[in-house]
């Protein structure tokens, strides 16, 4: 059942067509204003707070997995999860500070941890200005006073966690810069807003002196990277310059890290599994024994590659037939698959229509906690995969909290 404040926005019908009179920022418009959901999600403060525990505490567990399980030996983990050993060379074995994004599905009450994605990489901070703009509407506010409603921006304690007045580069690599302009345009905007200037680029075009990295002529204090593991290691020798966050990042953002948390349960205190059991569905590592659950219970798995994002590498059993599912597993057989327990979500409704929708909650983390929220969703008869870049159905919107 939707909460409170959500039903009873649902059933005033006067905010039926309130998204078109929100003033978004006019780079945000271009990114998203054709696939935005026709309202906003409400999460109630007291609920943002809770899973935020969960979710750091969840990130400890994920940064204890080397220790408990190989003795310290991240090589050897990292060879568990499947990266090869040239990803491990470029990592610097420092501590990544908390900065995720979880991806989950509501239940209930409750929500259920799909994927946790580590690191600076993560998309969507930028749908912050849909909350924000929406508190200026003059017909929304009565409504946002009688519950106490406000928003936390995820690029604003983004800015918090690096200081607003470092110099900034943005990296990407291979041309992504240029494929995905019009979202670095409208986090560009989003970093503005909140004081910061970014300079952008991509990895190529940096240079080292001194120790530092440097990006057309400038100095950077932090980078924040958007690029995956490379073999260039400019900014190994630009030791003085800090990235944000390392490539370490990535021996906890992926899906075989959820994979061991889940299955060695023999590692854990008792109070360790209940987080895990409360946050975490059923998740193993694709072998023999996985392989044949899966074509037992095809309609009830999901199977899912451990590095991939965006929605790849990920299938549905219940979208196949038998015998192309046998086909998908054998496959996959030997590479780098995570299997996980179907969950199925609480629907979600909009006004005047009579589709559910499936939504997937991004709840973003820092080192303070709760830092914001956005919602990625497609009707529910649609994919069984809610990718904002990977499915041109899938729409997005901001979240609210509301009080106490």
């Amino acid at each position: 059942m939707s909460n409170r404040v959500t039903a009873e926005y649902l059933a005033d019908d006067g905010f039926a067509g309130i998204m078109d009179e929100v003033a978004l920022p006019p780079a945000f418009r271009a990114a998203h204003g054709d696939r935005l959901l026709p309202r906003p999600f409400f999460l109630a403060e007291r609920v943002a707070t809770a899973l935020a525990d969960d979710l750091t505490a969840c990130y400890e567990l994920l940064l204890s997995l080397p220790g408990r399980l190989f003795d310290g030996d991240v090589p050897r983990y990292a060879a568990a999860l499947g990266m090869p050993p040239w990803e491990v060379e470029l990592m610097t074995g420092a501590r990544p500070p908390l900065h995720g994004r979880a991806d989950l599905y509501r239940v209930g009450e409750e929500f259920k941890l799909l994927e946790f994605n580590v690191g600076s990489q993560l998309g969507g901070a930028d749908l912050g200005a849909v909350p924000r703009a929406l508190l200026e509407v003059e017909a929304f506010q009565d409504f946002a006073r009688s519950w106490d409603i406000g928003h936390v921006d995820p690029v604003e304690r983004l800015v918090r966690a690096i200081g607003v007045d470092s110099r900034v580069a943005v990296l990407e690599a291979g041309g992504a810069l240029a494929k995905y302009a019009k979202g670095f345009a409208s986090l560009a905007e989003s970093y503005s807003r909140h004081g910061l200037h970014a300079e952008f680029g991509e990895l190529h075009e940096v240079t080292e002196r001194g120790g530092w990295a440097y990006l057309n002529g400038t100095r950077i204090d932090v980078v924040l990277r958007f690029f995956a593991p490379t073999s260039d290691d400019v900014l190994r020798r630009a030791h003085r310059t800090v990235v944000h966050t390392p490539l370490d990042s990535y021996l906890y953002g992926n899906k075989g890290a959820l994979s061991m948390l889940s299955q060695h349960r023999a590692a854990f205190t008792t109070d360790e599994l209940a987080l895990v059991d409360r946050l975490l569905p059923w998740t193993r590592f694709l072998d023999a024994d996985t392989a044949e659950h899966c074509r037992e219970h095809r309609a009830d798995v999901i199977l899912k590659s451990c590095g991939e994002f965006a929605g790849v590498g990920i299938f549905a059993g219940w979208q196949y037939d038998d015998a192309t599912w046998a086909e998908i597993l054998a496959e996959c057989a030997g590479l780098p698959f995570v299997v996980q327990e179907r969950v199925t979500p609480t629907p979600e409704r909009m006004h005047g229509s009579t589709v559910d929708w499936t939504a997937t909650w991004g709840v973003f983390v820092t080192e303070e906690g709760y830092a914001g929220a956005n919602i990625r969703a497609l009707p529910a008869d649609g994919s069984a995969v809610v990718s904002y870049g990977g499915d041109s159905a899938t729409k997005v919107t901001g979240v609210l909290t509301y009080g106490p």
